[in-house]
């Protein structure tokens, strides 16, 4: 019997090698398009997937832009090919692909206003500018100028001044925070156009002062305000500021983007572009028109491909910028900034209108009515955050927002109160570090040091349920900030807010991802998403935490392809 069992052991050996071998040389007479190895290895290494289970791994491959595999160096180098490229780590550390949110720099999105940028320091020396430049034009051309957002050019220039410093030209200087102010020839343009509007601001006796705001700003600086006159330029301009990112290791950044933002990025779409886009349209932005744009547009969110991709529609917000004092907070400020123009709590744009009925506030609602998801909403101070979640809650009741990607973004402001409704609406709160790293001489001298210890309680947020993400794209300078929260004098700003090494990563991918939705195919070294990711000079998790800002760069790979590489590096 022991012999029959021999003897078919040996046959069924002799078959299964004679089937190998015939598919094997079956393999090798097949057309390379069949036979598809994998076009990136890299193996010998340290893969920090960022995975829910935050697993590490030896080695990863990419193939048509995916994840094919991740695994141990042995299994994975065997999926290498004549073609594949294969890169040795020596031991470092791979990390996804680093997601930016709040991105708002594009060449686009200045326009014809980056021409000239007045100081203004004070009225007389500002009008002094503005005349010096209008006699560059000739009689009739508008002019187009930048301007401070300070108390002199927000507040205290009147009309008048201004049609005395251009009697001949239509003036618009913009300034930050979607302030707009204009002589009486560019008013009469406008006129017409925002007949019953609220936010073309009044003195005491009844008279346009030239200071706009909400919609009719909104006309000026979208509708207005023209195009860069050479577009070529400005593509070409955009395209070396796409190139920089890899070189941080961001392989995706998210930001609001306008009309020419959009143009000029589908030039580069259409050549290849080396960093994914995500963009929230600013069609809603200041906008007095929000209902006709949406019935004529329709909804576009989530709309592209996994390069460039429209992920909803931003608004004007609340506050501005906590630099001039235009955060809007509980606490008054111990000092103001010179020539502030936001008095002792801040700002609140949407009652600068004169009418919070018809803000930006309505175009929240009628965004989610239309099923559009919103985000880039910029929120410093507390105040803020309560206003506008307030406005969310009410649109939840209407359609909710879980499972459909709406954030807000700075955060300084954020509040345990504000918990429970980010929470149940499913929100992603974009965070940025200023209040604990770098140079924060300013908020503390503004706020006073009790009030910036306080801000931006990340920890907190991510104990009670909330993922976060960092936004602005300092790479691992921002990954070093939220783990040490340490300013530039040493001193490290409320160290029970500290995040680890894991959260910090998990904020500038996997979380970061969830932003615009994108969780399942964006941030994670995993089977089948994009393939993103980072080479970096050593162990991240190992390497000194105040020196997180020096761990180099060595490779950068979006969707498999190498788009930075260091010198010498491999």
């Amino acid at each position: 019997m022991n012999q029959w069992i021999k003897k078919f052991q040996m046959g069924f050996l002799a078959c299964s090698m004679l089937g190998i071998c015939s598919g094997f040389l079956a393999a090798q007479s097949l057309p390379p398009e069949v036979i598809h190895y994998a076009d990136i290895v890299l193996y010998n290494g340290k893969i920090i997937t960022a995975d829910e289970a935050f697993s590490i791994r030896q080695a990863v491959a990419i193939r048509d832009g995916k994840f094919l595999a991740v695994g141990d160096s042995q299994a994975i180098e065997a999926m290498a090919g004549p073609q594949t490229r294969k890169v040795d780590l020596e031991g470092r550390s791979v990390i996804p692909g680093l997601i930016a949110t709040h991105q708002h720099g594009y060449v686009g999105n200045s326009s014809k206003s980056s021409d000239l940028r007045l100081q203004f320091k004070d009225v007389a020396s500002g009008l002094e500018e503005i005349k010096a430049y209008v006699a560059n034009f000739s009689p009739g051309e508008e002019v187009w100028m930048g301007g401070p957002s300070n108390h002199s050019m927000t507040i205290d220039v009147t009309l008048a001044q201004l049609d005395a410093a251009s009697p001949n030209n239509p003036i618009v200087v913009t300034c930050p925070n979607n302030q707009v102010v204009v002589n009486s020839l560019m008013l009469k343009r406008l006129l017409p156009e925002a007949q019953g509007m609220f936010g073309i601001l009044k003195d005491e006796q009844g008279n346009p002062t030239g200071q706009l705001r909400g919609g009719p700003a909104g006309i000026v600086l979208y509708e207005f305000m023209p195009w860069h006159d050479d577009f070529e330029a400005a593509v070409a301009r955009e395209r070396e500021q796409l190139k920089r990112w890899g070189q941080r290791g961001i392989t995706t950044v998210m930001g609001r983007g306008q009309g020419q933002t959009v143009t000029i990025l589908r030039e580069l779409w259409k050549e290849g572009l080396p960093v994914r886009i995500r963009l929230a349209h600013e069609m809603l932005r200041s906008q007095p028109r929000p209902e006709a744009y949406l019935k004529r547009v329709g909804n576009l969110t989530d709309f592209g491909d996994e390069w460039l991709k429209i992920i909803g529609v931003t608004v004007q917000v609340i506050d501005g910028s906590t630099g001039p004092g235009a955060g809007l907070f509980t606490f008054p400020k111990i000092n103001q900034a010179e020539d502030d123009a936001y008095g002792t709590y801040g700002w609140n744009k949407w009652a600068a209108t004169g009418d919070i009925a018809t803000s930006d506030r309505r175009n929240i609602l009628l965004a989610n009515r239309y099923g559009w998801s919103v985000m880039g909403l910029h929120s410093n101070g507390d105040i803020s955050n309560d206003i506008l979640l307030e406005a969310f809650s009410e649109a939840n009741q209407e359609r909710p927002l879980a499972g459909r990607h709406f954030g807000f973004d700075h955060q300084k402001g954020l509040e345990e109160r504000h918990f429970d409704l980010i929470k149940e609406m499913g929100m992603t709160p974009s965070m940025d570090a200023s209040a604990f790293s770098g140079n924060n001489e300013s908020l503390i001298h503004m706020y006073g040091p009790d009030a910036v210890y306080g801000m931006s309680p990340v920890k907190s947020a991510i104990d009670s349920g909330i993922r976060p993400s960092i936004e602005i794209g300092g790479g691992m300078e921002s990954l070093q900030a939220f783990i040490t929260r340490k300013s530039d004098d040493g001193r490290v700003w409320n160290p029970e807010e500290r995040v680890s090494r894991q959260e910090a990563l998990y904020m500038y991918t996997l979380w970061a991802a969830r932003y615009s939705g994108e969780q399942d195919i964006l941030g994670s070294i995993e089977v089948g998403k994009l393939g993103d990711l980072v080479v970096l000079g050593a162990d991240y998790m190992t390497w000194p935490e105040d020196e997180l800002s020096a761990l180099p760069v060595l490779l950068t790979v979006v969707g498999g392809k190498v788009v930075y590489e260091a010198s010498g590096a491999f």
